[in-house]
């Protein structure tokens, strides 16, 4: 009849136990996330929900399903990162994406001249990078970050490539803590 995500929390402190994964929310939507399911399993989500909506049923089972390699997304947001994120309004004077890049993914609904409005939320793109590995995923993105221009408005873009080359990252040795642990007071301050 339709899709939805459950959000869990996991206590990896004594490694992963039963006893220390805990239910956070359950959103009856596709997240915002959902791109990294899909780049890891090749399962278009979206086609699925439709198909679902419209009485098929869903085309594969979870046993039919296989995970291949490693995917990490970057929010791109045009908010201050001086300024405790506080979102940005404003006119994108250039974005540009990297050029074609093997295992990057970017999905925006703005393009370069456009308006970022303070009535709306400030996402400029989800940037998805696949890789074979974690440390490709990672490696890729942070190159992707690298490699595209935002202008006009501040944006979380350094930010972003800073906190996942931060070796707790690709260890994944981190905890909700780690943004604050680890955020460079000094952002980049991109004009």
């Amino acid at each position: 009849r339709g899709d939805g995500t459950v959000e869990f929390i996991a206590d990896g402190a004594n490694g992963l136990r039963p006893d220390g994964i805990f239910f956070m929310e359950m959103n009856t939507r596709l997240q915002v996330e959902h791109p990294v399911t899909e780049a890891i399993t090749g399962v278009d989500l979206v086609e699925w929900q439709f198909r679902v909506a419209s009485g098929e049923p869903l085309p594969a089972n979870q046993d039919e399903i296989t995970i291949n390699g490693h995917a990490v997304e970057a929010r791109l947001y045009a908010e201050d990162p001086n300024s405790g994120f506080l979102p940005q309004a404003g006119r994108l004077n250039r974005l540009r994406w990297p050029e074609a890049m093997a295992g990057l993914r970017v999905d925006t609904g703005v393009e370069e001249g456009a308006v970022i409005s303070a009535h709306y939320d400030p996402m400029i793109a989800k940037m998805i990078f696949h890789g074979s590995t974690r440390t490709e995923a990672i490696n890729g993105l942070a190159a992707s970050l690298d490699a595209c221009t935002v202008l006009g408005l501040r944006s979380n873009r350094a930010v972003n490539r800073r906190l996942i080359t931060q070796d707790a990252f690709g260890d994944a040795r981190f905890d909700t803590s780690f943004i604050d642990q680890n955020l460079d007071k000094r952002c980049d301050r991109e004009l």
